[in-house]
Formats: structure tokens, sequence, C-alpha cells
């Protein structure tokens, strides 16, 4: 029954969307309806729809410590930053536990 629902689930979501998610995580929507790479092992999304000029619902514009432009969570600490320039000030290159690209803090 489990390998049915799955089939079902990979045929109804689109391919494009599992190609944009990281190793390790599957395409969701948070509770804002944004769209998500949400992490198999339950921790932060691994990525989130919009851009630092155009914050995710549920963020809003923020700076952190170092500086670097973010989109701040409106009910938690989580911080969202744009990686595709390479790290932000504060943080270096790391590979998570599946191998992919990440940036670490200090």
């Amino acid at each position: 029954m489990r390998v049915m629902i799955a089939a079902l689930l990979l045929v109804l979501l689109p391919i494009n969307a599992f190609a944009n998610c990281p190793i390790g995580s599957f395409p969701s929507f948070d509770r804002w309806g944004n769209q998500i790479c949400q992490r198999f092992d339950g921790g932060p999304p691994a990525a989130i729809q919009g851009t630092l000029d155009n914050c995710p619902i549920g963020t809003h514009p923020w700076a952190d410590q170092w500086g670097n432009r973010t989109c701040k969570s409106l009910d938690s600490p989580q911080q969202h930053y744009d990686t595709s320039r390479g790290c932000p000030i504060g943080t270096y290159q790391w590979a998570d536990q599946w191998g992919n690209q990440a940036c670490k803090r200090f």
C-alpha cells in the first residue's frame, strides 16, 4: 500500500519540482503557502520560494549581525539567506549529510 501511495505522489507532483530540491528533501508547502523543500529529518526547510527583494509570505526583510540581507520569519528566529552567489559573510562553505553544498556559521 505504501509503495502505491508513493508512486501516486510521484505521478501527481511535477517532475521538475523534485529536480529543484536538494538531496534529502522533498517539495512541500509551508503553513503560509510558500513552496519549500522540506528536509526528511524534519529540520528547517532546505529551500523556500521567494527572493530577498520579495520575501516569502510569513517573513520580512532583515539584516543579520554580519550585515547580510535576509528574510526573517515572523514567528521564529529562523532566517533565509540568498546563497546563489556563495555563502554570506560569517559563514563558510560546507556539505550537509547528503552531500549538498551548504553554508555553516563560524
